[in-house]
């Protein structure tokens, strides 16, 4: 058990260690972003070849971060092998980035808002870039007393130019920035409506929120409390945006079709911001060292 702090606004108990939780977040995420891009991929039967790629690495990045995370001390070998799986989803991430962005140029090669609109989504390779990034993270430590001084298992320490947590804070924000862009492509597709317009509002003003968080060179207690309620209102959007995807999905049939689960309405997409909110909570809490020592 880990007891931490949120901002002194809320005290959670963890079942374990901050890390390794992260860790198993990653490992969690790896497992589900990959399904849903398997899913998708299937719909043209994995044509062209390389859309076999993220298929090949999910399920082998998202081991690695289950296994890392029930050892309290990584070992050498462990974290090395770790560390260069997280590297590879960076570049799954990249790659499929640059595949996509290929995908939507229009016969002509260049790029128009109806061919970015409706063909494949842009954005969505880089979430491995970014679960990998955040993977490649959860296994550093920083040194006490020393911001910015990384500690990683197998290969020593390391000078960052900023500290763990805003790193990971930038990772927040860069995802909020990411769906926010992908809501305003996604929903342009049938048109905006103001319940449509919650996800892109919401989505710009939690980006806003958290890299005003990670620029700050300190916070006072109002940044901490709109932080703090930013986060806990995006894990709401996230289940209401999943009602109105699944509500979308049924209408007219009343029943759920794999087809229009991932193109019509992709109804695990307004996870992406419930995601974000837990994950922008736990890079935030720290150690309650008075509860623990009482404990």
């Amino acid at each position: 058990m880990d007891n931490v702090e949120i901002f002194h606004l809320a005290n959670i108990r963890l079942p374990m260690e901050k890390n390794r939780l992260l860790l198993i977040f990653v490992g969690i995420n790896l497992f589900f972003t990959g399904i849903d891009v398997a899913l998708a991929h299937s719909i043209n039967y994995f044509i062209p070849v390389y859309e076999w790629i993220p298929i090949f690495y999910f399920p082998i990045g998202a081991i690695s971060c289950f296994i890392i995370s029930f050892e309290p001390s990584p070992r050498k070998w462990a974290a090395l092998v770790h560390i260069a799986l997280m590297s590879a989803g960076i570049l799954v991430g990249v790659l499929g980035t640059a595949f996509h962005l290929n995908a939507i140029l229009n016969p002509l090669g260049s790029l128009t808002w109806s061919w970015v609109v409706f063909g494949s989504p842009v954005l969505a390779p880089l979430a491995f870039a970014g679960i990998s990034l955040l993977g490649l993270y959860a296994i550093t430590e920083e040194v006490e007393g020393k911001e910015g001084i990384l500690r990683v298992p197998g290969l020593g320490t390391f000078h960052a130019p900023i500290s763990r947590n805003r790193h990971f804070l930038w990772l927040v924000g860069l995802g909020f920035a990411a769906s926010a862009l992908t809501s305003i492509i996604d929903h342009a597709q049938y048109g905006y409506s103001p319940y449509k317009m919650i996800a892109i509002v919401f989505g710009l003003f939690a980006t806003s929120v958290v890299i005003t968080i990670a620029l700050s060179k300190q916070w006072t207690k109002r940044d901490e409390f709109v932080y703090f309620w930013t986060m806990i209102a995006a894990i709401v959007v996230g289940v209401m945006g999943f009602g109105f995807h699944l509500s979308a999905d049924l209408a007219g049939t009343g029943q759920l079709s794999l087809e229009r689960m991932l193109v019509f309405a992709p109804v695990f997409a307004p996870l992406l911001y419930g995601d974000l909110g837990m994950l922008g909570l736990l890079v935030v809490a720290e150690k309650n060292k008075q509860l623990t020592m009482n404990n």
